[in-house]
């Protein structure tokens, strides 16, 4: 095989939804060979939706979150790879619009591997849900090393911090570079500086400014930072593809139910902070500099105390040897 696509997936009653169908029609349609690797106890009707978009369909056992699913795929199909790796997952809803010219922008300046976001939340990475890696990055040995480790026996901090984390980071220590089509240095300084997730807070800048395809399935469905409108979201998406928002709707109908099991919302504290660094970011890029700098004001008065009691928090885990934050 050439260019390889392993997808994790993972679907709590077991199917495969039709905007994963969407999803992966136009990954094959840029001549990947794509693994399809699933959590999920698939029926055998589903298990036939994906064959005929897969070269391979792998089951395996909920643990491990998608890295355990990507290690799982990579163990049996590593030594197959002879082009690109491209490690995908059903956390989107997309693409909206052409992945192969979102593709192609994200390439047009070549280097090592890719990403659609990049982000400072823990320390600068490439989000993991979209990563292209070229051939050389794939025999690598520290790559490989990453995909070896046994994400199974890993809570998900640790998957985060062992995974998503230091494939960007020990990648880049061995002299490897990095594309994202949404890097930091196009993010705001306030986005920099207080650190959030790009796919929740400017989701309408990264999809019709940036031209980032997706969405992140959360943001619709548990809205975690309380500042997403699921109607208003879906009608910007309805006029590009009516088909998957169709998908997205269904999927929504069936996960985003009044008992269904979601991601919890923030706190109020929270969420306030996360409009306000929304706020001070659009204002910013409309260049309305004195809203913008109030704007900034407020947030940086109301994240002062936090900031302190991690800072705190951090210098008396030094003074402790032994002892760690994840903060």
């Amino acid at each position: 095989m050439q260019d390889v696509c392993l997808f994790a997936h993972f679907d709590k009653d077991g199917k495969v939804d039709d905007y994963v169908l969407w999803y992966l029609a136009r990954i094959k349609e840029l001549n990947f060979s794509i693994v399809f690797i699933s959590a999920s106890r698939l029926t055998a009707a589903d298990i036939e939706r994906v064959r005929g978009l897969c070269v391979d369909l792998i089951l395996r056992e909920n643990a491990g979150l998608d890295f355990g699913s990507w290690a799982a795929g990579f163990a049996r199909h590593g030594a197959d790879v002879g082009g690109r790796l491209l490690l995908a997952n059903d956390s989107v809803y997309g693409p909206i619009g052409s992945l192969q010219r979102a593709l192609e922008r994200l390439t047009a300046a070549p280097t090592d591997f890719y990403g659609f976001v990049e982000s400072a939340e823990a320390a600068p990475h490439l989000q993991s849900w979209f990563l292209l890696f070229e051939p050389w990055v794939v025999q690598d040995p520290i790559f490989r090393g990453i995909l070896a480790q046994p994400f199974s026996a890993m809570p998900k901090r640790q998957i985060i911090n062992k995974g998503e984390i230091a494939l960007s980071r020990r990648l880049v220590e061995a002299g490897f570079r990095y594309q994202a089509l949404y890097p930091l240095n196009r993010q705001s300084r306030v986005t920099r500086r207080h650190a959030v997730n790009p796919m929740h807070v400017l989701w309408r800048e990264l999809l019709f400014e940036e031209g980032v395809p997706f969405l992140k399935i959360e943001l619709l469905r548990d809205d975690p930072i309380g500042v997403a409108d699921r109607a208003a979201i879906l009608q910007t998406v309805e006029p590009i593809e009516p088909a998957l928002c169709s998908a997205i709707r269904s999927h929504l109908a069936r996960t985003a139910g009044p008992d269904a099991p979601r991601r919890p919302r923030r706190p109020l504290f929270a969420r306030y902070r996360y409009a306000l660094i929304g706020k001070s970011h659009r204002l910013q890029r409309e260049n309305r500099r004195a809203q913008a700098a109030w704007t900034t004001v407020l947030l940086e008065l109301l994240t002062a105390p936090l900031r302190m009691w991690r800072a705190l928090n951090r210098l008396s885990c030094l003074l402790r040897p032994g002892q760690t934050t994840d903060l």
